[in-house]
This record gives structure tokens, sequence and C-alpha cells, in this order.
């Protein structure tokens, strides 16, 4: 008899619901007398916990799963409200705090359900800011949505997208005219290769810096 007691565990009875005093959407789940765990309260209402009902090992597995899951998508939301977030990003965020493979998979597909997480959406307005922010090429600019962990494929298209309508020269352009306020000590030959430089680590392409460089008497300093 003690041999089945111990395959087949007691069902454990809920005892009290307190609501938490300093927390008032979460509550204390007490098992037998003792306190068992904390849950949300939406938690609570999804299983129709109530004071007297018995729980097997099983049921308070997936009780505590959906607990889970629901700390890991206020965290998720809570990332959210400062900026919008690419899907490797979130991923990284959610396991940076200790949620497991799993939990972030059911998270992330609800947010993406929802348009919460939308890669080619945050892709095109990341683009936008990096250029009004720091105008950079196509090359850095790829980059930094490689970092973002947007696809290959996404990448290519939004770049596309958002250099059509921001003419590549033009950007180098711009940012050479600023430069160049910034080297009028030093001699042409120096001058050119201080501005040359600084296109090219902002990510454009050696035809753009060159076709730049030709057109340096252009750049008028005021």
């Amino acid at each position: 008899m003690n041999l089945d007691l111990q395959i087949f565990p007691m069902p454990k009875i809920i005892t009290q619901i307190l609501v938490q005093q300093k927390r008032k959407n979460r509550c204390s789940i007490y098992l037998d007398e003792e306190f068992g765990f904390g849950l949300h309260q939406d938690v609570v209402f999804q299983f129709g916990l109530k004071k007297g009902d018995s729980l097997t090992e099983d049921q308070i597995e997936k009780i505590l799963y959906s607990e889970e899951k629901k700390k890991a998508k206020e965290r998720a939301l809570n990332f959210l409200s400062y900026r919008d977030r690419s899907e490797k990003e979130m991923r990284t965020k959610l396991k940076q705090v200790g949620f497991e493979e799993k939990i972030i998979d059911l998270v992330v597909k609800d947010l993406k359900r929802l348009k919460l997480i939308d890669d080619e959406k945050f892709a095109m307005a990341f683009a936008k800011s990096k250029l009004i922010t720091r105008p950079m090429g196509e090359f850095l600019l790829k980059q930094e949505l490689v970092q973002k962990g947007i696809s290959r494929e996404l990448i290519e298209k939004t770049v596309e997208q958002i250099y059509e309508k921001n003419d590549p020269l033009n950007v180098a352009l711009e940012l050479a005219h600023k430069r160049k306020k910034l080297v009028t000590n030093l001699d042409e030959l120096k001058a050119k290769k201080r501005v040359s430089d600084f296109l090219l680590r902002r990510g454009f392409s050696w035809d753009i810096v060159s076709q730049v460089i030709e057109q340096w008497e252009d750049l008028n300093v005021e």
C-alpha cells in the first residue's frame, strides 16, 4: 500500500486562496494548509481554482506552466513598452532573464500573432530611423540589421526599398558636406582622405565615395 502511494501521490487540497497585499493582481495558493505557490489572478481564473479543489501533480504542473508563460509574456510586453523589438532581440532578452526555450517559443508565437513582433515592420522602421539619426551606406545598414537578427532575404528587401527613396549618393554628399566643415584646417589631400575614410566607415561603397570626392569643390563650406 505504501508503495502505491509513492507511485501515485495523493492529490493536494487548496485550503486558501489569498490576494497578495503588495501585488493585488496575484494570489497566494495554500495546499494542505501550507503555502504552495503564487499565481497571477488570470491563471487562477483560467483554471477556475477555488478553496476545496483537489490538485494532482499533473494539474499543478500545468498550472505552474501557465503561470510561467504569463510571467514571460508580461516581461516581453514590458520590453516592448520601451521600443519595438525584433524576434531575435525578444528571444535573447527573455532567455537572459531565465525563461526556458519552450516558454519563449510560445510567447513569441503569441506576440507575432498579435503583430506585436513583426520583423518586416521592425526592419523598415529601424532603417528609416538610422537614416535620420545616423545616416549610413547600404553595407553598414545591412550589418546592423544582421545584428538585430533580421533574415538575409528581408534585409535585402528592406535596404532596396529604403534606398529607392534615399539615394545613397545624396546621403553621402550631405554627410561629406558636414564632415568637410571639420577638416578645413587641413590641406586638401588630407581633408579628402579624412572625409573618404569617414564615409567608408559609414558603410558607403568605394564607388559612392569616389563620386563624392569628384564633387569636392561643390561641397561648399560656409
